[in-house]
């Protein structure tokens, strides 16, 4: 009869991914992005920069690019 083994259980902290935008400098995260009017999905983007804007909105880089 086997034993069941007890859960592993990660001991290293998580490193959250993070890109550095082209034109600011500034350090970006992954975000997902739902929009009524263009594509939907995953995004780099500078969080403190976002506003919500036209702007901003063609700042963001596909993660898949």
């Amino acid at each position: 009869m086997a034993t069941k083994r007890p859960a592993k259980i990660s001991k290293a902290k998580k490193v959250i991914a993070q890109r550095i935008c082209p034109t600011t400098g500034k350090p970006m995260v992954p975000v997902k992005m739902l929009r009524q009017n263009g594509p939907s999905g995953m995004y780099w983007m500078v969080v403190e920069d976002f506003d919500g804007t036209d702007k901003t909105l063609d700042r963001l880089i596909p993660t898949q690019a």
